[in-house]
């Protein structure tokens, strides 16, 4: 028995269904936990499905979380999708249910849960739940809403096709495309900005420090982030920004949080960096992983790491 079919028949027996993503979503966690509820509700409208989560204003516009109470976790199925490890799972009830699932496309380094799918050369965890559907499409329904979230999740985590695209990834979107919704419009808030991210942007190209060896990377404080009142919309914009660069090969942002560690976005053209992540408690696909800092030496001390890794492909 494959893992999915396993899944499905879960799926089946559960009356209760749960549905979860990691902490700090992205459009492919919503896309991949609003995609798979909406593909059950429509499939099997007898269930009770929810999706939980702490609200994010900026992403609301692909959907809202609930609050439910902890007794409908008793004999409930509790799916996680798109999180790598347990401790990044958001609301820490997760493990109240009766049965546990994971669904990722990230390294498998912690295998949590009862049932376990990971593809990780999948471009996303919301492709997986199509390819899911287009398995069992004799026993399962998607409607045009459902076929939204999921475009948009692949949309989001490739970063409009420019990493883990293939030619599997376009055939489902291909696929996706077929449903009725209004792909431009998700496109377009995707590529969306506000004022205060648009002036943030012009300070990060202004103080960005690019290495000889071709790695760029911003440092962000909390005081650097309060100034230009970015809000609930974060920084995961400025990611992409340090990428553009063409004399660039990986970059990364450090971003201080509350308690004063550092959250680290690295990425890469074609170098694998989740090996540096994962030694700084973190890890990742190969080109795309993420890390923390507890202070400045351990800034340096990554960024060392990328630079020599570089310096060797150079060399190479």
């Amino acid at each position: 028995m494959t893992a999915q079919t396993a899944i499905l028949a879960q799926i089946k027996a559960a009356q209760t269904i749960i549905i979860h993503r990691h902490q700090r979503p992205d459009p492919d966690a919503f896309g991949s936990q609003f995609g798979l509820a909406e593909l059950i509700k429509t499939s099997f409208p007898q269930k009770e499905v929810h999706v939980v989560g702490k609200p994010v204003p900026s992403m609301s516009w692909m959907g809202k979380m609930e609050k439910i109470p902890d007794k409908l976790y008793d004999h409930a199925l509790v799916i996680v999708t798109d999180t790598a490890n347990s401790p990044r799972v958001d609301d820490r009830r997760f493990d109240y249910g009766k049965i546990l699932v994971k669904i990722d496309h990230h390294p498998n380094d912690e295998p949590y849960g009862d049932y376990t799918w990971v593809i990780e050369d999948a471009s996303s965890t919301s492709a997986m739940i199509f390819a899911f559907y287009q398995e069992f499409s004799d026993e399962l329904k998607l409607s045009d809403k459902g076929a939204a979230y999921l475009y948009a999740g692949i949309v989001g985590d490739t970063g409009r096709f420019l990493y883990g695209t293939n030619s599997t990834t376009m055939n489902i979107v291909s696929e996706l495309m077929k449903f009725k919704f209004d792909w431009v419009t998700i496109n377009q808030q995707m590529d969306t900005i506000s004022l205060p991210a648009a002036k943030a942007s012009g300070y990060v190209y202004e103080h960005m420090t690019t290495t000889e060896y071709g790695f760029n990377y911003i440092i962000l404080t909390n005081d650097i982030v309060d100034e230009f009142n970015l809000g609930d919309f974060g920084t995961a914009f400025i990611v992409p920004l340090l990428g553009k660069v063409n004399t660039v090969k990986a970059w990364a942002v450090f971003e201080q949080q509350d308690d004063g560690y550092f959250r680290v976005r690295l990425r890469s053209r074609n170098i694998v960096i989740n090996e540096i992540a994962k030694r700084h408690g973190g890890g990742g696909h190969e080109l795309a992983a993420g890390a923390t800092a507890k202070n400045i030496d351990e800034i340096h001390d990554i960024i060392n790491e990328a630079n020599n890794l570089l310096k060797e492909q150079t060399i190479k």
